[in-house]
């Protein structure tokens, strides 16, 4: 269990695919917090999916309410929270996540995340594309030193069980 005292909210940064809400959800389990995953609080409150945002209201009115999501639930206090994707490529999101919380980023090399995301095809940026990996590998590389940003980082290609005690070490070392 961790040692010290949370008192900021963790967010969960990454790739598609890199875990983020099914490590969150254990995580927030461990350390008895609330879980939030901003796409799906997004998709509630619009009652579309986020594929359906993105085409029938726009990227730029996804990108505006995705904002507003993020920093609501970060109002909340401590708690967990996976992002999208893209939501730290969003200069005013990384930003705010840098200033209120503790950022974590899971990463995850290409092959991990291209099996991961081929399971579904509810990714926006991949829906239209006729070369998934090659385009995974370009938003890979293109994102990496945003995510490097990130406050702690952690490689998600294990087991969800694994990386949240992975975090909760790193998270404690944060701290200190």
């Amino acid at each position: 269990m961790i040692k010290k005292i949370l008192t900021k909210p963790v967010v969960l940064i990454g790739m598609m695919g890199s875990g983020k809400s099914t490590v969150g959800k254990k995580l927030a389990r461990k350390l008895n917090l609330q879980f939030y995953d901003s796409d799906k609080v997004l998709e509630e409150r619009e009652a579309l999916s986020i594929v359906d945002i993105h085409d029938f209201m726009g990227e730029r009115y996804f990108y505006q309410k995705e904002e507003e999501v993020i920093k609501e639930i970060i109002g909340y206090g401590v708690v967990i929270l996976s992002t999208g994707g893209s939501s730290f490529m969003n200069e005013n999101i990384r930003n705010y996540i840098k200033e209120k919380t503790i950022s974590i980023w899971l990463d995850s090399n290409l092959e991990t995340i291209y099996e991961r995301v081929s399971r579904r095809n509810t990714r926006p940026e991949l829906i239209a594309s006729d070369n998934k990996k090659e385009l995974l590998a370009k938003m890979l590389k293109d994102r990496e030193p945003i995510f490097k940003e990130a406050d702690i980082k952690i490689e998600s290609d294990l087991e969800a069980h694994h990386l949240v005690s992975s975090i909760i070490e790193k998270l404690d070392a944060f701290q200190k």
